[in-house]
């Protein structure tokens, strides 16, 4: 999440947030970042242990990895 990590967290790019869906996830960084959540339905893509998913209800397993991608777009 390089873009996200430095306009919003200072560089750092990793941490351990405790979350049993991908909303709480958004909502522990907003608490970190204020504004990211603002930004976050919008301009980024989330992959859960190399599963891109648009649910962000599913539960997270303890453990999981979650990746918080920029979204890409273009075209003709």
């Amino acid at each position: 999440m390089p873009p996200f990590a430095a306009e919003f967290f200072g560089g750092q790019t990793e941490w351990d947030v405790p979350a049993s869906n991908i909303f709480e996830l958004i909502r522990a960084l907003d608490a970190r970042a204020p504004g990211f959540s603002e930004s976050a339905d919008s301009r980024l893509t989330v992959a859960v242990d190399g599963v891109v998913t648009n649910d962000w209800s599913a539960r997270l397993s303890d453990g999981a990895e979650v990746l918080l991608v920029p979204r890409i777009a273009g075209g003709v």
